[in-house]
């Protein structure tokens, strides 16, 4: 058995946003996926997820179902992957809103809400009735918030949400999802690689590294003295006047090299971080996993 995510522990409370960040095949998704009980079904869990004072593991999935659309919602990344080609796309918020019954069963209401859902993520009404493929990246992106925010959750999860947008249309998706998250008092957990999508939405960032939680910090924290060396380095490859990329590869997770999976590539490690996996240091009202970590 391979345990592809561990030492996992962060909290996020309404109206605040957490930014999970880290490489391509850091585990960041998985541990999304894992909140809502998302994961396949071969796939085994341990520890706890409190949500509203309940154990996510430990629900039925009758109960998850319940919990799922209503109170914890997921924007997936690439939408057009998400949407139902063959649906317009007010039917689709509109079969959204039906789901999680925020409106009643009157044929004309569900409609009717559905254009008043278009018309808060900012599309006009008379695209009602149009089809996913006819819509912009940016305006499919803004359907899949819509169709989210239908049960008005309390945890909306957003998994790369600017993904292949270009800049202009990524900054509108950030206002929106921080504007609705203000308006509904929402707890928002952005998955992301892009510090900037984190400066920019964050009150606090987690960053993982091989499925383990390296640093969680306020963000203010992390961008002014972060205290991982991964986290110095994420922020090294931004911060000059050219790229300045880390050396190495993220581990496979079927081949984790021993102590710290980091250390391979950290030019702090030392003899303790090939033996030992780091226990945790609390700093700054953060958290930081690391042998030589910047804890003053």
């Amino acid at each position: 058995m391979i345990n592809v995510a561990e030492a996992i522990s962060f909290d996020l409370e309404a109206g605040q946003t957490l930014c999970l960040l880290g490489e391509s095949g850091s585990g960041k998704s998985l541990i999304a996926l894992c909140i809502p009980g998302l994961l396949p079904h071969n796939a085994l869990t341990g520890g706890k997820i409190f949500f509203l004072g309940k154990n996510l593991l430990s629900q039925t999935e009758k109960s998850l179902g319940k919990i799922r659309g209503k109170e914890i919602a997921m924007i997936f990344e690439q939408p057009m992957g998400c949407l139902n080609p063959m649906m317009p796309i007010g039917r689709q918020i509109a079969e959204a809103l039906h789901s999680v019954k925020k409106v009643g069963e009157k044929s004309w209401e569900i409609p009717r809400e559905a254009r008043r859902r278009l018309d808060e993520v900012g599309i006009p009404g008379h695209c009602y009735s149009h089809y996913p493929h006819e819509l912009s990246g940016g305006m499919q992106q803004r359907v899949m918030i819509a169709m989210a925010l239908a049960g008005n959750p309390k945890l909306l999860i957003a998994d790369e949400p600017t993904t292949a947008l270009d800049l202009t249309v990524q900054r509108q998706i950030l206002d929106l999802l921080n504007d609705l998250k203000h308006r509904y008092n929402t707890a928002l957990l952005i998955i992301t690689h892009d510090l900037g999508v984190a400066a920019e939405m964050a009150d606090t960032v987690a960053v993982m590294y091989a499925g383990r939680l390296m640093e969680h910090t306020p963000v203010q924290n992390f961008f002014s003295r972060p205290g991982h060396p991964y986290s110095r380095a994420l922020l090294n490859i931004v911060s000059g006047k050219t790229l300045q990329p880390i050396p190495g590869n993220v581990p496979n997770l079927m081949d984790l090299p021993w102590g710290c999976p980091y250390h391979p590539r950290c030019e702090s490690a030392g003899a303790e971080c090939e033996k030992t996996f780091p226990a945790s240091s609390h700093f700054d009202h953060g958290m930081v996993r690391c042998h030589n970590a910047l804890c003053d």
